[in-house]
């Protein structure tokens, strides 16, 4: 049974243990969960590394226990919830990059049969681009489809053509039904609201991810890091020189950033690579490992928090677990923007349409034009 909470959003009444409820037997809390079956999975939420999993758990209204179908060799383990209306299994594959991510999206599609669309949800490195794109860490990259592009573009996968490196491909767009609640927190946000200031500070009350105490610098793109380690103090003694001067942010909310997410194998550790990889895609926001691996098994919207600038400065690696809470308090607010009956009845039409299309075919029939969902 549905209901609407003091924000608006699509709340469920609760029938199983609520996250959060302090347990001092560990073994005993664990029995408690209430346990779905996998069949009612319908989203997935695939994170990279283990603090941005806390994140999203931390993010989640309730926990579950679920025992995933049988498909081959058990290689992953996951993590099940609730979030609004949702259930949904949050997977984190066996090691970064496409390859793997791709290996593990394959994987929930098998044992999660209903699984609808996805999240990718976790940390990356913005492309700032001043003034006209003014990002920070902490903030928040969305892949939002710009200029015929998907919205996430897989940066090395192509080949060079004399001196340009011309891709290969293109990945699928995400899901009408995440674009269309992307779009009415945008609005929400032009109201001056903000839905998802109480997810973050609930988040960020739990140890290691409040917004960390350190500077935000932006290095110029020709000065590298001169020490060793992670420690940019000698960096920051040459003074302003080389830093990049912005304007003063008075407001602390992260600010959402809508548009092409670059994604690879590798990690991007340089301000000249970032130049050239991103300088044919005026809306590249970001860059993130392993999201090109998921897009093409499942539907799936990418959520970013900010956590370095793709540079060989890592002064900011205390940022990295405030952006993953940032991600996380985003996708929660995503989803709370519809039910997931909703959600279902998309996807029944998709395929209805998909199905209704093949059978045509298979009469030598053909459907020239069909209105995307």
């Amino acid at each position: 049974m549905l209901h609407q909470d003091a924000e608006g959003a699509i709340q469920p009444t609760r029938t199983g243990k609520p996250l959060g409820n302090s347990s001092t037997d560990e073994e005993s809390e664990i029995e408690e969960l209430k346990e779905i079956s996998p069949e009612a999975i319908t989203i997935a939420i695939f994170c990279a590394l283990s603090y941005e999993v806390v994140a999203v758990k931390y993010s989640l209204d309730e926990e579950f226990r679920c025992r995933p179908m049988a498909a081959g060799p058990q290689k992953y383990i996951s993590s099940f919830g609730r979030i609004g209306s949702h259930s949904l299994v949050i997977a984190r594959p066996s090691q970064m990059g496409t390859v793997s991510a791709a290996q593990c999206a394959a994987t929930v599609s098998h044992q999660f049969p209903n699984v609808r669309f996805a999240l990718m949800v976790g940390t990356g490195a913005g492309i700032p681009k001043l003034p006209s794109r003014d990002i920070r860490l902490g903030d928040i990259a969305v892949s939002i489809p710009q200029d015929n592009h998907p919205g996430v573009i897989q940066y090395d996968f192509g080949k060079y053509e004399g001196d340009r490196f011309v891709l290969k491909g293109s990945l699928n767009k995400p899901p009408s039904i995440l674009i269309s609640a992307d779009g009415s927190l945008e609005e929400d946000e032009m109201m001056g609201r903000s839905p998802l200031r109480n997810i973050l500070r609930s988040i960020t009350k739990k140890s290691g991810f409040k917004r960390p105490d350190t500077g935000d610098n932006l290095f110029k793109e020709d000065f590298h890091h001169t020490e060793k380690g992670n420690d940019c103090t000698e960096c920051l003694a040459s003074g302003t020189a080389k830093l990049v001067l912005r304007d003063i942010r008075c407001r602390k909310d992260p600010i959402v950033h809508r548009g092409l997410i670059l994604s690879g194998s590798g990690i991007v550790k340089n301000p000249q690579d970032r130049y050239h990889l991103c300088r044919d895609y005026n809306n590249a926001i970001c860059f993130d490992t392993g999201a090109a691996g998921i897009m093409d098994e499942i539907p799936c919207l990418v959520i970013r928090g900010i956590c370095d600038y793709a540079d060989t400065h890592k002064q900011q690696d205390g940022w990295h677990y405030f952006a993953a809470a940032t991600a996380a308090s985003y996708c929660k607010a995503v989803l709370r923007k519809f039910d997931s009956k909703l959600a279902e009845r998309i996807c029944d039409m998709r395929d209805s349409i998909n199905t209704g299309t093949t059978a045509i075919q298979e009469n030598q029939l053909y459907v020239t034009h069909v209105i995307p969902l």
